[in-house]
């Protein structure tokens, strides 16, 4: 599920989403926090979706808070003040949340401004580096380019267009396993270059927000060794981990204090 409620098919997906978790329940649900790609608390959707879950799980909607799946990684990994994340999915992002719940942001702005670093940048660029030899040599063949021919079902332009535009961001955002898996030279280059991206968003947060700690975050941070080592060399100063953070148990244990602190308000 995604907040981007404007679209028909995402709107449909979210209200399927929220009836999947409503029937697994175990109990019915008393306060909610649900952390949502594409959607903050701020944002005019954030009415919507609180709406839309208070219907599926039978929750009042003033006892439901919308907030963006990256601020629920943060807390998942550090306490507000601590740390930076530096996430890497099929976008990228980084954040830092302030001891005072401010936050600083970097990046995230979707793949028409950037994504650097990304599982769609990684895809895009193998793509366009296979083809750009291609484009030379018709001839042209190599481990990447081969792992690239066979995600998508052939090496014909007629066959691989589908697969990309039909797709879309998530179909080229796939292509990072093949990357991965090709594992050669040209390979390797792209995704120590995706880890100089992430390395450019945790910079800018330690500049931004103080010399800490950075998590680095999500499956596209993962793919290889050559992300983290590139994340490294382009960043040596910055005390950088790799980290898999359990969103759904940090959600539940925030929503656990919300439900504790209503408690003990209505006591006093």
């Amino acid at each position: 599920m995604s907040g981007h409620l404007f679209n028909a098919p995402e709107r449909e997906r979210f209200a399927a989403a929220a009836g999947i978790i409503a029937a697994a329940l175990p109990q019915p649900a008393t306060d909610v926090i649900a952390g949502i790609t594409g959607l903050s608390a701020t944002a005019p959707a954030a009415v919507e979706a609180a709406a839309m879950l208070a219907g599926a799980l039978g929750v009042q909607a003033d006892r439901i808070a919308i907030r963006d799946d990256m601020w629920i990684a943060y807390h998942a990994l550090f306490a507000p003040g601590a740390g930076h994340i530096v996430y890497a999915g099929t976008g990228s992002i980084g954040l830092h949340i302030a001891a005072d719940r401010t936050t600083v942001r970097v990046g995230g702005r979707g793949m028409l401004v950037d994504d650097g670093g990304s599982a769609f940048w990684i895809g895009r660029r193998a793509l366009d580096l296979v083809w750009r030899a291609r484009d030379a040599d018709p001839g042209f063949a190599s481990p990447l380019a081969s792992a690239l021919d066979a995600a998508m079902g052939g090496a014909e332009w007629d066959v691989q267009r589908p697969y990309i535009y039909g797709g879309g961001r998530n179909a080229v955002a796939q292509l990072a396993r093949a990357v991965a898996a090709a594992d050669d030279s040209m390979a390797r280059e792209i995704l120590g270059t995706a880890g100089g991206e992430l390395a450019r968003l945790a910079r800018a947060l330690v500049a931004r927000a103080g010399d800490l700690p950075v998590a680095l975050v999500g499956r596209a941070a993962s793919l290889h060794p050559a992300v983290a080592a590139g994340f490294r060399a382009a960043a040596p100063a910055v005390r950088m981990r790799l980290a898999n953070p359990d969103a759904a148990v940090a959600a539940a244990r925030l929503a656990v204090g919300v439900a504790v602190a209503q408690a003990d308000d209505n006591e006093n």
